[in-house]
């Protein structure tokens, strides 16, 4: 038996957000698969999880930054985003300090082991993509670059509650 499509055949062709929608949908999954995230974060990040890369990221870059901020850039509870911190901790990725501003306050920022980690995990993703985009043209490795760090930043800023570039 032979599935319903969602959507009727259509003879138009499909419209640049279509084809955009549909890249990053490839690219979530592809990140989604351990082996796309192997290869994205390398090996100095077998043993955390996408959520953890990414919470890391955010610290290295943003830090030092208050668990209560971390917690709504991420769009979580900050009883939520205490058990995550408390995991890079344990892993000695970042440091707690007292905010200056707010003694009931806790400041994270990477340590450095996780600031030598990131700085591998970032390698590790600029290579894949060096790689991939190697029989490019230089000018449309620039392009790519150019126009998707425009696409991301328009995005984020289009929905400034949800995150900080």
């Amino acid at each position: 038996m032979q599935e319903a499509s969602a959507d009727p055949p259509s003879d138009e062709s499909p419209t640049p957000g279509d084809l955009v929608r549909a890249g990053v949908t490839q690219l979530m999954r592809w990140t989604a698969r351990s082996q796309g995230r192997k290869e994205l974060f390398g090996p100095a990040a077998e043993d955390m999880s996408a959520n953890d890369v990414v919470l890391l990221d955010f610290i290295h870059n943003f830090g030092p930054v208050r668990l209560s901020e971390l917690a709504s850039h991420h769009g979580v509870d900050k009883s939520t985003m205490t058990p995550q911190v408390n995991r890079l901790d344990s892993k000695g990725l970042i440091e707690r300090h007292n905010d200056p501003d707010d003694a009931r306050a806790t400041l994270v920022s990477t340590s450095p082991e996780g600031r030598e980690l990131q700085r591998r995990i970032g390698a590790a993703g600029a290579e894949l993509f060096d790689e991939l985009l190697a029989g490019w043209s230089k000018k449309d490795r620039q392009a790519l670059a150019t126009l998707l760090d425009r696409f991301v930043r328009e995005l984020v800023a289009s929905h400034p509650g949800d995150s900080t570039t």
